[in-house]
């Protein structure tokens, strides 16, 4: 049993906490809501401290110790049931206000209260719970006793009137699987502007933590009436992180800067749309020479090591890393679309726009260095051009091709760029179609999970492409002459096809897959209906 979870029963299907006062809703409950309903429902029943509850007293008793545990834990899994917003309604209500002899009127004293419920969508034999999962697989002298019993003194969880009991069990794997509900995963170090939740903290220096931080508000609370004073502040929480968490419900696209380029007479520079992997090389190149030489401060002892996986993209052998993809953009969108390269987009890990922001802000300005590159790697043909072209860093405009079809949120996708399959559909001469298909699609779900898409979709595919001006699969023409796409060296021989993507819900931008996502191939965009 290497799981803790915490499993609370709401009374009701629906819930009411709000991310601020006036919303929007928060959903799923955040841990740090969780912690707080134990620390209320504990303190409520007297089992927090021994002795006397004031915030000098740091006397825990067993339950205290253990929600001082609970809260030092890396941010849990979520297990929620599907669910959608409802109706919002504003509620005038007393104000609390009754001796202001400046307002006898009774409806001059309201104030508004916004109530914003989330409603659960629950299966037939679905109860209304939410599960918050710890993995303790590496921690030794795990409280569960205490845990059970801190989870028993939990009331509610959200409002008053979201009434709730709670319960702890220890479970493994299998047992976590069999729990109905969205799963929702906590992203660290990585920041949007929806999808952020509250989670417990405690700081080992300044021995600052989330639970002396509630302990200290409610002291604020219930001695902020003394007699012949005025009424004194009543302070909020404020000692607690924000982790972005992410579900099939509510997916979030990886983060991106781009760059459009620009000739030495500060106008656009198009690039051929088959020759676009001597775009991203460039891009890489200047990138690779831009950070040997200004890495970031807080990389400074692995400068090395970071720039050869994150920004080179090599892996070693057996190695998981994160890199950066650098994903020239064919110009679409219209009947007059020419899929010429008139931008470069930066596509980073989901917890690495700290690295991306550093890279970006480095490569703003820089000149992309032709000549250099062909003699370094060999990349034929594009030498021959003399212009000199820049990288200007832009915010894609709303309602461009950019913002709409590259990074716009759909359920229908399909390729503007071809992906390259990591590995070959066709075995022999003599392979069958059918043994060709299953091949294909084992390929295009290989890709798809390498590249991190976990929403269930369904998928077709084609040798021709689905956007005018995009070229087909085809690496030689009738004539036996070369056409199509230039390709990386290592990926010349391998499968190339044409995906339409169907997903279940809608999935935010970007999206590259592929062995040749990292420079430009397997590059997706909205469906155009």
């Amino acid at each position: 049993m290497n799981r803790v979870v915490i499993t609370v029963r709401f009374l009701d299907d629906r819930f009411h906490g709000l991310l601020d006062r006036n919303g929007p809703p928060e959903w799923p409950p955040s841990p740090f809501r969780l912690l707080q309903s134990l620390v209320a429902g504990a303190a409520g029943r007297g089992d927090l401290v021994a002795g006397e509850d004031s915030v000098e007293n740091y006397n825990y008793t067993k339950i205290g110790k253990a929600l001082d545990w609970l809260q030092r834990l890396a941010p849990p899994t979520i297990v929620a049931p599907h669910s959608h917003r409802g109706q919002a309604i504003t509620r005038f209500v007393p104000n609390n206000d009754s001796d202001n002899l400046k307002k006898l009127n009774r409806q001059e004293r309201l104030t508004a209260k916004p109530t914003i419920p989330t409603l659960f969508l629950l299966e037939p034999d679905q109860k209304p719970e939410v599960h918050y999962v710890w993995d303790i697989s590496n921690l030794h002298d795990v409280p569960f006793d205490s845990i059970r019993d801190a989870a028993s003194c939990l009331t509610s969880l959200g409002w008053g009137v979201d009434m709730a009991f709670a319960y702890a069990r220890l479970a493994d794997q299998s047992i976590v699987e069999s729990l109905q509900g969205v799963r929702w995963y906590p992203k660290e170090n990585a920041w949007r502007s929806v999808g952020m939740l509250r989670t417990p903290t405690y700081d080992r220096e300044t021995q600052e933590c989330t639970l002396c931080d509630l302990r200290h508000c409610h002291h604020t609370a219930i001695n902020r009436i003394e007699h012949g004073k005025p009424l004194k502040t009543v302070d909020k929480p404020k000692v607690f992180d924000r982790v972005l968490y992410t579900s099939t419900e509510r997916p979030i696209g990886r983060p991106t800067t781009v760059f459009r380029l620009l000739d030495e007479n500060d106008e656009i520079y198009r690039h051929p749309h088959a020759k676009l992997m001597h775009m991203a090389a460039m891009a890489r190149h200047v990138a690779i020479e831009r950070m040997k030489v200004d890495p970031p401060p807080w990389k400074t002892a692995e400068a090395e090591d970071w720039l050869e996986s994150f920004v080179c993209g090599h892996r070693g052998a057996g190695e998981q890393h994160e890199q950066i993809s650098y994903v020239p953009l064919p110009s679409i969108g219209h009947a007059h679309a020419d899929a010429l390269v008139r931008n470069v987009m930066l596509i980073a890990p989901l917890e690495c726009e700290r690295e991306l922001e550093y890279v970006a802000q480095r490569l703003d300005g820089e000149e992309l260095q032709a000549e250099q590159l062909v003699r370094s790697d060999g990349i034929d043909g594009y030498g021959q051009n003399s212009r000199r072209i820049f990288l200007e860093r832009i915010t894609p405009p709303r309602g461009k091709f950019i913002a709409e079809y590259y990074l716009g949120t759909a359920k229908v996708w399909h390729t503007v760029t071809p992906v390259i399959l990591d590995g070959h559909n066709k075995k022999s001469k003599s392979d069958k179609t059918e043994a060709i298909a299953r091949q294909t699609e084992k390929l295009i779900l290989k890709a798809l999970a390498r590249a991190g898409i976990e929403s269930p979709c369904e998928f077709t595919w084609q040798a021709i492409p689905y956007l005018k001006n995009c070229l087909s699969t085809h690496k030689y023409n009738r004539n036996g002459r070369h056409t199509g796409y230039h390709r990386p060296a290592h990926l010349r021989t391998h499968t190339a096809v044409h995906v339409r993507l169907n997903f279940t819900d809608p999935v935010p931008g970007p999206i590259a897959i592929g062995a040749g996502r990292h420079c430009g191939f397997g590059l997706f965009a909205i469906k155009n209906n």
